[in-house]
């Protein structure tokens, strides 16, 4: 007997003046059931549906996105796939909406689910990179909150009207919290203020990474006798700089990565009419961006989120950069040894044996004692020597 039959079984017994309790017994079922369907019966009879079950189903759900909001969504997904130059993932529609003053702004997670049920999602096209397939990377493993911050920058870049300027950008590893300045003049002494302005704000870490660009090194020929405000700056303040091989940006993937963020949601999709301006709105997509973009590798926690009951180290607003390189600290240089037997360091160069090339090492450079060591990542030590460093920046 199907559920349908013993409903209508159960109605026609009670009609017929078995009491509820015989019926329930006979059918396996409970006295409030029968009473539930007779009553149905009572209420619908008239009707041959009355004995089927109604869905449960609420008419209307409460967590529904609105309609409206669903088409500000997609709307803003246009606008920005009409620009060639933009990114139009969910942080960038979700700057959009923020930018056109459009509220409540929905999670990125809602926008993903807007996008993929209105079929204008695209699969992400990951680009192909040299790597050393197989060569062990001397990279930190469970990076701690506000302990390594990685630096990089993007320019030049114009505004109408032939303003030129470059945005230095910096990003918390550990957490994903962003910092940056828009800088005008490219003069290391400039670069270091600049750094540690940001640092006043995110905190100061242990470790900042680089790529070789000369504005972060410093110096002049022969290049390696000279380091620049910037890491006299790092030095000054306890923090390890640390620099990333010659030629592989993707070593600096995170801060690579919010570059592209920065130069295609925020920069690329409105005009400023001046370098005021711009700064104005890049403070408000930093904010934005803090508060906002949630992050898989922190399971969904956006970078304030994850600072959230975390002592941060502010730099105080007084600090200046020093005119001296301190003696003090030590200097990390990461290189991968080639075949040629070099160890590249800004123009010194340090000849390893045959059998420890095809292998990345760090070179780290005690500032004090002026001397470097190489170490393997099994922290075997192939060269240990002097290594000549000016305390004059330049």
């Amino acid at each position: 007997m199907s559920e349908e039959e013993r409903r209508k079984e159960a109605v026609r017994r009670r009609l017929a003046g078995e009491s509820p309790s015989e019926i329930a017994e006979a059918l396996g079922r409970t006295t409030r059931w029968v009473r539930k369907w007779v009553a149905r019966h009572s209420e619908e009879g008239h009707e041959d549906t009355w004995a089927e079950g109604h869905s449960r189903m609420p008419h209307r759900s409460p967590n529904r996105t609105p309609d409206d909001l669903r088409s500000q969504v997609l709307a803003a997904r246009a606008r920005l796939v009409a620009n060639p130059r933009a990114q139009y993932g969910s942080l960038a529609i979700q700057w959009e909406m923020h930018r056109l003053g459009i509220v409540p702004i929905p999670a990125t997670w809602t926008i993903e689910r807007i996008l993929a049920q209105a079929g204008v999602t695209r699969p992400r096209q990951h680009q192909a990179g040299y790597v050393s397939k197989g060569v062990p990377y001397p990279s930190p493993v469970g990076v701690e909150v506000g302990t390594t911050h990685q630096i990089d920058m993007i320019g030049p870049r114009h505004l109408f009207g032939a303003d030129q300027f470059h945005a230095l950008n910096l990003i918390d590893v550990g957490s994903h919290l962003a910092g940056n300045d828009i800088v005008t003049e490219l003069r290391p002494p400039l670069l270091a203020v600049s750094l540690v302005g940001i640092w006043s704000t995110v905190g100061v870490p242990t470790m900042a990474q680089f790529d070789n660009h000369a504005n972060f090194r410093g110096g002049i020929q022969p290049a390696y006798q000279h380091f620049g405000p910037i890491v006299a700056t790092c030095l000054d303040l306890g923090v390890t700089p640390r620099f990333i091989p010659v030629r592989e940006p993707w070593r600096n993937g995170v801060i690579e990565h919010f570059n592209d963020v920065w130069d295609k949601s925020f920069f690329r999709t409105e005009t400023f009419t001046s370098l005021d301006h711009l700064r104005s709105e890049n403070t408000a997509f930093i904010e934005f961006h803090n508060a906002h973009h949630r992050y898989s590798a922190h399971k969904g926690a956006t970078p304030d989120q994850m600072w959230k009951d975390r002592p941060q180290k502010p730099l105080s607003t007084g600090y200046q950069p020093p005119t001296r390189l301190p003696a003090q600290g030590r200097i990390e240089v990461v290189r991968y040894i080639r075949s040629n037997r070099y160890v590249d360091l800004f123009g010194k160069r340090i000849t390893v044996a045959e059998h420890q090339t095809h292998q990345y090492v760090t070179a780290i450079i005690k500032v004090r004692s002026k001397k470097v060591i190489v170490v393997t990542l099994d922290g075997e030590i192939i060269h240990q020597g002097d290594f000549n460093l000016s305390r004059v920046l330049r």
